[in-house]
């Protein structure tokens, strides 16, 4: 079991940004007939040095007060919750 569970996704947007984002907490969902738990919170960081091609300097943290990206936005779309604007 949870083989087939994401637990983080990268990729690089349309706005050029180098991603990983995933769940960082959850809640148990057993009540309502769940054996995983349910994600509350998705989290994520950008890659500071895209120019970078060596995989072992890539430096990630946190994103730009500007980049206006709601990954739990973002994490729905890709696991099949409709693209919207983000076009997955």
């Amino acid at each position: 079991m949870g083989a087939d569970q994401v637990l983080q996704i990268e990729m690089v947007l349309p706005n050029a940004y180098h991603v990983k984002f995933g769940p960082t907490e959850w809640e148990d969902a057993s009540e309502n007939g769940f054996i995983v738990p349910r994600t509350t919170v998705v989290s994520g960081v950008c890659r500071s040095n895209p120019d970078e091609q060596d995989e072992e300097k890539w430096i990630w943290g946190e994103c730009p007060e500007d980049f206006d990206i709601d990954f739990g936005d973002l994490w729905y779309a890709v696991r099949g919750g409709g693209g919207g604007s983000w076009g997955v």
